[in-house]
């Protein structure tokens, strides 16, 4: 345990001093234009003890979240104070490493059980869920070709849906700091992705989420926040836009709350807003 705050205590340390000079250099990415505030607003729940994906509920300004690998198939939904109003029982489901939610434009929820930290996994999966009615989408990398892969450049924490397709972005493990990016129907399947596009992030993809008015997507990892700017409805990293140092520990999920401002929570419970200043 002692150890374990040495490391925590360090890796924090790491995290505040951070800064965007490598993906403003080899990435294109700029400085924002206007600054943000970051406050936080409040804790989760013991029994949200490590909360991976947030994703919008049926209210305005509340969120359901999850715990991660080996926790309950259940969603609970919170406000940003942290408060448990609702749980979902997700049924004909399993959480082997629940990494990430999403929503659409008809109310289905997916949670993305694909975290793959040993390299090794070949049951891939996203839950597609809606009036205690699940359906399952699998899916494999046409680019891994041995389990476990060598190269750790096959987790994955992120993903968003964008007009009837889900959008995943790889956690490079490695020292080659590529997030990749890969596309799927959301319909219930089996699948073979290859990646579409890949860009430079010096810290590791733990979360994405897209813009309300669909014109800007953003990718959470530690210690920043990039986003995109969206054209024509494609979705690829060929219009980084601002870099945004946000210096806070190990931060796992992400939403839009408006089309400028986001909600984040890391593995110690705490809840952010990040609200960019007029």
């Amino acid at each position: 345990m002692f150890l374990y705050k040495i490391y925590m205590l360090l890796f924090s340390m790491k995290i505040a001093v951070c800064n965007c000079h490598s993906e403003i250099s080899k990435s294109g990415f700029q400085k924002p234009a206007t600054q943000y505030t970051i406050s936080k607003t409040g804790r989760l729940p013991v029994c949200i003890n490590e909360n991976s994906g947030l994703a919008p509920a049926w209210q305005e300004n509340y969120y359901w979240t999850h715990n991660d690998g080996g926790g309950n198939t259940e969603l609970y939904m919170i406000d940003n104070r942290g408060y448990i109003f609702d749980t979902l029982f997700v049924n004909d489901s399993q959480n082997i490493d629940w990494e990430e939610l999403t929503k659409d434009d008809q109310g289905y929820i997916y949670i993305g059980d694909f975290g793959n930290n040993s390299q090794a996994r070949q049951d891939l999966c996203i839950y597609k869920y809606k009036n205690n009615t699940t359906e399952k989408i699998t899916f494999r990398y046409t680019d891994q070709t041995e389990f476990p892969a060598q190269k750790r450049v096959f987790d994955c924490e992120a993903f968003f849906w964008y007009k009837g397709n889900l959008y995943l972005f790889s956690k490079d493990w490695s020292n080659n700091h590529q997030s990749k990016l890969y596309v799927m129907p959301d319909k219930a399947g089996d699948y073979t992705v290859s990646p579409t596009d890949s860009i430079f992030l010096k810290s590791p993809v733990t979360a994405a989420d897209i813009s309300p008015d669909g014109k800007e997507f953003a990718l959470l990892s530690y210690g920043k926040i990039f986003t995109f700017e969206i054209s024509g409805d494609k979705i690829d990293f060929s219009k980084p836009k601002s870099c945004i140092k946000i210096g806070r520990s190990q931060m796992e999920a992400l939403n839009y709350i408006n089309n400028t401002d986001f909600i984040m929570t890391n593995e110690q419970r705490k809840i952010y807003t990040v609200v960019r200043n007029k």
